[in-house]
């Protein structure tokens, strides 16, 4: 048995994840008594992405979106693998609700078609408003006093059969 180093060129098949193994048959070491070389195992590491997390073929991301936009609605630019698409988030949409584009995630290993780019809504809240903005929202608010959501009145419902 002599060791020898060589380069060798693996493809890597479309929608393969962290910690899979690709085996390459007859790259492994040589055999006992002149045998013929075993295989080599290939270890995958993937490393993560600065918008994505991955979830088997599907895409994670998280995307800030206004108060205001979250109420009325509103269409945004979203990124997909390899580009951006516009994204319609409806009226009413709460935080942490996910949006989903189906077969716009990764390709599935060995088969057909592609996982879904999910989107998770994150409520970006202003930290500093002009005097309109302030108006506005006080406005809003007094507007808003006389009728609860349905989390807020579920919250102060159960707050008064806790205190009695």
């Amino acid at each position: 048995r002599q060791r020898a180093e060589h380069l060798l060129g693996v493809k890597i098949p479309a929608g393969i994840d962290d910690q899979m193994r690709l085996r390459i048959s007859g790259e492994g070491s040589s055999g006992l008594n002149g045998g013929p070389p075993g295989d080599l195992y290939v270890l995958v590491r993937i490393r993560e992405h600065d918008l994505f997390a991955r979830q088997g073929a599907d895409l994670y991301c998280d995307l800030p979106v206004s108060f205001a936009s979250l109420a009325l609605g509103h269409e945004v630019e979203v990124p997909i693998l390899g580009s951006t698409t516009r994204l319609k988030i409806p009226a009413g949409t709460q935080p942490n609700d996910i949006l989903r584009l189906r077969g716009k995630g990764m390709p599935h290993l060995r088969q057909r078609g592609h996982g879904d780019s999910c989107y998770r809504i994150v409520l970006e809240v202003p930290q500093k408003l002009n005097a309109k903005q302030r108006e506005a929202l006080a406005a809003f608010e007094a507007a808003s006093k006389e009728e609860r959501g349905p989390l807020a009145s579920a919250f102060f419902e159960r707050m008064k059969k806790l205190l009695g």
